[in-house]
């Protein structure tokens, strides 16, 4: 196929540059034609596949399958279609590197990757899709970024079918998975499932453990033999290093009869993590994340909940009630100085240690998770969970769980949680349980949690977020969640996405604003997202509302929300109408939102302005069910 060179547009997207090329595409970093991102374009290589109808079908079906995926370690797909005679999908574009360029890398970062690509499989399998072709090429290593560390996301669901599909789309004895990585069912054209995933899994996390395949071969029919007759070589006997408990572990996922393989891939790589961390020589370097795998009952691994007690009869906490965490730090004021926290002690009449208490805080692109753990006994009520993010469609969901302490073990870096259950969903499709979990302590003091759902969520402590800050601490102590934490460099993820960053007023802003402190959110942004600052006055403004911040006489109204004990005072551009205006570059509409008397962050101001939306859209779309806490 004609290369495409930077500056060519197609479908309105310009090229950016050459990125690689798939087994039936080439990839190139495009620029979105609307908002102002990269992405991740991919163009059917038709020259060498003329007259293959059945490449042209994969080709469809690879956006056709993952575009209904959402999980954090899958390659999201934006849009597909056709333009001046070639095939193309737009998809997440990956900052890093494949697997397949890494080399010497450490054991447990082979493992953690491993377990993050276990967790995307897992997830594909629960929506009835196979991948077919797991190998470190397929895999996107992620660079750290704005806070988020690390992150492996499984891409190329080109060969990917539907497991109670009957078209087959490959005929027998075509192979089109990479040989070195394919199962023995693959290879040989017995029918595949999950396992299969896990095997080619498995060659792929050996492979990042030593920088050798598990098998030695060099042709096809050699790969055929080695699949299905050879036994594979022991992983530390490879690189010796490396403890001998593995053996078994990496033995079992590449078992040539898929019954004998792990229930779920989860399962092995969480066993092959156990496994690594056995050895006396590396258990006391053992990172604080580490949980030995829970032995699974028989049958499947989602049997794991059956059998537990029922949640004792609580009454939870809905949106409109301000958590008691939360309400106790603003009822004593919003101060500039921050105490350290207790992490080491466990309160009387309680089981939980009191470093896991307390409001911890994660966002993943454009969803917020927000985690309560409160002090309680087994079988007691002790953890609550809200996410908030946006649907596909664009449509926004919430949902609120609830799940009790199940046991904390020894080590007292673990909580063990049970079976979660729905306290609040909107809409009610869009909200799913999470099985029995682990709370883990990381070493940087976040909390980690796998969850079947979601996968892999790390959070920060809301004291970590506003320490991160500064002297705009108390802004994000008042409003962790709409700003995040700070990174190192400068910015931070805030609420469905947000880039938000410390920027006081200067002599180019409204000079009443001068000597306050301000975290600007989305300043940059032209794709349309809200726009938000907040203000942090140190005390109630004396000035009103429309001297600051507008001429003249500016319309005020009251507003209610659920995090608000009162009602709020919205004052807004005057001289527009807040159902039909909508923001624009000529026409900018400004809405200021402060609290009432007697509340805490009555010092704070903060001001909205959503490009292409009314004032009406911004209080019933946006700030209705923005968290103000």
């Amino acid at each position: 196929m004609t290369e495409l060179r930077p500056g060519e547009v197609l479908a309105g997207y310009v090229i950016q540059r050459r990125v690689g090329a798939g087994g039936s595409g080439v990839v190139y970093a495009a620029r979105h034609p609307r908002l102002p991102r990269l992405t991740a374009l991919k163009i059917l290589k038709r020259d060498e596949y003329a007259g293959h109808e059945g490449v042209w079908r994969r080709f469809e079906r690879e956006a056709d399958i993952a575009a209904h995926f959402d999980h954090p370690n899958i390659v999201q797909i934006f849009d597909r279609g056709v333009a001046e005679d070639q095939y193309w999908i737009s998809m997440q574009y990956v900052d890093g590197v494949d697997a397949g360029e890494l080399h010497g890398i450490s054991p447990d970062r082979a493992l953690r990757l491993g377990g993050e690509i276990a967790g995307a499989l897992d997830y594909a399998h629960g929506k009835g899709v196979l991948h077919r072709d797991v190998k470190p090429s397929n895999i996107l290593v992620a660079e750290p970024d704005s806070g988020r560390p690390e992150r492996a996301l499984l891409t190329d669901f080109g060969i990917a079918r539907l497991r109670d599909e009957t078209t087959k789309l490959t005929q027998t004895g075509n192979i089109s998975a990479t040989f070195a990585f394919a199962s023995p069912e693959q290879v040989s054209g017995k029918p595949v499932g999950p396992h299969s995933d896990q095997y080619s899994l498995a060659c792929t996390l050996f492979v990042l453990l030593t920088d050798h395949r598990p098998f030695k071969a060099d042709n096809p029919l050699g790969w055929v033999h080695a699949h299905t007759q050879e036994d594979p070589l022991r992983v530390s006997a490879v690189r010796p290093d490396l403890p001998a408990a593995l053996d078994p572990i990496l033995a079992r996922a590449l078992a040539k009869d898929p019954d004998d393989r792990y229930p779920t891939c989860a399962e092995f790589t969480d066993a092959a993590l156990a496994a690594y961390y056995s050895d006396p020589a590396i258990a006391v370097t053992a990172p604080a994340r580490f949980v030995p795998p829970t032995p699974s009952r028989p049958g499947s691994a989602w049997a794991i909940g059956g059998g537990r007690k029922s949640l004792r009869q609580r009454i939870f906490r809905h949106r409109a009630v301000i958590p008691v965490v939360v309400a106790a730090v603003l009822a004593a004021g919003v101060g500039i100085a921050l105490a350290q926290r207790d992490t080491t002690s466990i309160p009387d009449g309680g089981a939980v240690p009191a470093k896991f208490l307390g409001t911890w805080l994660a966002t993943e692109g454009q969803t917020n998770y927000r985690l309560t753990v409160e002090q309680g006994k087994p079988q007691d009520s002790i953890m609550s969970s809200i996410v908030d993010g946006v649907l596909p469609n664009g449509s926004p969901f919430h949902c609120e769980f609830a799940a009790p302490l199940d046991q904390v073990p020894a080590d007292g870096d673990r909580v063990l949680i049970g079976q979660s259950q729905i306290v609040t969903r909107e809409p009610a499709n869009a909200c799913r349980a999470n099985a029995p979990t682990t709370l883990n302590l990381l070493s940087d003091g976040r909390l980690s949690r796998k969850t079947d759902v979601s996968g892999l969520i790390t959070y920060t402590h809301v004291e970590d977020v506003a320490k991160s800050w500064g002297t705009d601490a108390p802004i994000a102590q008042a409003f962790p969640t709409l700003v995040g934490q700070l990174s190192a460099a400068g910015r931070s993820v805030g609420w469905q996405g947000a880039s938000c960053q410390k920027r006081d007023p200067t002599t180019t802003d409204a000079p009443a604003t001068l000597g306050s402190h301000r975290i600007v959110c989305n300043a940059e942004d032209n794709s349309g997202q809200m726009r938000f600052d907040l203000f942090d006055f140190g005390t109630r403004p004396g000035r009103p509302i429309a001297d600051l911040f507008f001429t003249g006489t500016a319309p005020a109204q009251t507003r209610t929300h659920p995090d608000v004990a009162g009602e709020l005072t919205v004052t807004t551009t005057p001289g527009i109408d807040p159902a039909k205006d909508r923001d624009t570059d000529a026409q900018r509409i400004y809405t200021a939102v402060t609290f009432p008397d007697g509340d805490p962050r009555s010092r704070f101001v903060l001001v909205l302005r959503w490009p292409g939306h009314t004032v009406d859209n911004t209080l019933t779309d946006w700030l209705a069910r923005a968290p103000l806490r």
